[in-house]
């Protein structure tokens, strides 16, 4: 099948002055040296995304990203080398940038309607399901200088995703106005996977990217660092950045956790506490090789959605040192009301104290809807000489060669 997105050779060159005028000086003929300096923003880039197909895009700020996307949504014309795009294409770069401040919410949707290439009657049809998605009722009739970023926010994602295309390019665009509203954007987005639409999905968080994206592309410097599975470079990138950053939490949940939720309507986690896996009773001091279990009391929304959940330890430093989720292993809850345990059996980890960081997520394990730690810290008090972080499991062979004892 034809590739939604081919790329080939891409390069991007800006000219930065330093000086307004030193353009315009440079264009006379008796000036003989060079008055800017050159920024190779892209350089010899080459992709495809085949139909169906989510691929990631990471990199630090400055990387190139923002200079690709912009290139693949027709913003800005690329220096050398081609593409092509395939289909009706959406990009959510800057929510809101296309509105005019002075017209109505109203009048933007015609307007971004018809620059998109819709009739007026098909406008109309998608009117009301914009409205209804963006939630801003009789705000739709205010001039947009008049909104909020997050009013603004939710008109352009909303305007973005009723043009059903066949290929969407997401710029960070997954923590848009508040939490009832970022899920509506995640749902919609995860459906919006699930026919087997294309993306181009471009995050700072890796845990985002390997849960939407098959393959991702690593932008370093303007160039292609690596293209392939997600798994596989959001490690890479990871193993890169924290060599650069001398530590911190490489993988997979980069958050640090936040102060409890206060919203009970949503699911939220109400309790978590470290037990003794064998007696069940309450204990935060273990030894390596002993039986941990975390629970977590949680609650569901009214509407009682389907959750999963994932618990870590992290080290005074940053490190994230495991971080287990129970939707890599297949497992959801939808009760009313309940616990969900973490039994760690035969703990590996070896001296020191570790705060026990938990989130709630949706069922599909993208929606974030609390993030909090437990209520004691994870103390490991090792009482043998065995040195590191984690006490592995292992065995010794020693074989002297034959005839040299």
């Amino acid at each position: 099948m034809q590739p939604v997105i081919e790329a080939r050779n891409l390069s991007k060159t800006y000219r930065i002055y330093g000086n307004p005028y030193h353009r315009l000086w440079e264009m006379l003929p008796w000036v003989t040296r060079p008055l800017h300096r050159t920024v190779h923003a892209l350089e010899d880039v080459s992709f495809e995304v085949n139909p169906g197909e989510c691929m990631g895009l990471i990199g630090v700020n400055g990387a190139g990203k923002s200079t690709l996307l912009k290139v693949l949504s027709g913003t800005t014309f690329p220096s050398a080398g081609s593409y092509s795009v395939h289909g009706r294409v959406t990009s959510l770069l800057e929510l809101g940038a296309g509105f005019h401040p002075e017209f109505t919410g109203r009048e933007n949707i015609y307007m971004n309607a018809a620059m998109m290439g819709f009739s007026r009657k098909e406008a109309q049809k998608k009117f009301q399901e914009i409205v209804e998605f963006s939630e801003l009722g009789d705000f739709i009739n205010a001039p947009v200088r008049t909104y909020s970023s997050g009013m603004a926010a939710r008109l352009g994602f909303s305007v973005a995703i009723a043009t059903e295309p066949d290929l969407m390019i997401i710029d960070e665009i997954l923590a848009v106005g508040d939490m009832n509203f970022r899920r509506k954007c995640v749902d919609k987005i995860w459906a919006y996977k699930k026919q087997g639409k294309s993306m181009f999905f471009c995050s700072h968080s890796l845990y985002d990217v390997r849960q939407l994206c098959e393959r991702t592309i690593w932008m370093r410097h303007g160039r292609m660092e690596m293209l392939a599975d997600s798994v596989t470079v959001t490690n890479e990138y990871a193993t890169y950045e924290n060599k650069v950053a001398g530590g911190g939490d490489p993988m997979p949940f980069e958050e640090v956790p936040a102060a409890p939720s206060t919203d009970t309507t949503q699911p939220h986690i109400v309790a978590a506490e470290l037990l003794d896996a064998v007696t069940g009773k309450p204990r935060n001091a273990f030894s390596p090789g002993d039986h941990v279990a975390v629970r977590v009391h949680v609650k569901n929304s009214q509407r009682r959605e389907r959750l999963s959940l994932a618990v870590g330890a992290m080290r005074k430093d940053g490190t994230l040192c495991f971080a287990h989720a129970t939707h890599f292993a297949g497992i959801t809850f939808d009760f009313e009301e309940g616990h969900v345990t973490l039994v760690l059996d035969k703990l590996c980890l070896l001296s020191g104290e570790f705060t026990v960081p938990i989130w709630l997520f949706d069922e599909n394990g993208i929606h974030r809807f609390q993030e909090r730690p437990a209520r004691e810290n994870l103390v490991v008090q090792n009482r043998t000489k065995d040195l590191g972080l984690f006490l592995q499991e292992h065995r010794w062979i020693v074989e002297p060669v034959t005839g040299k004892q």
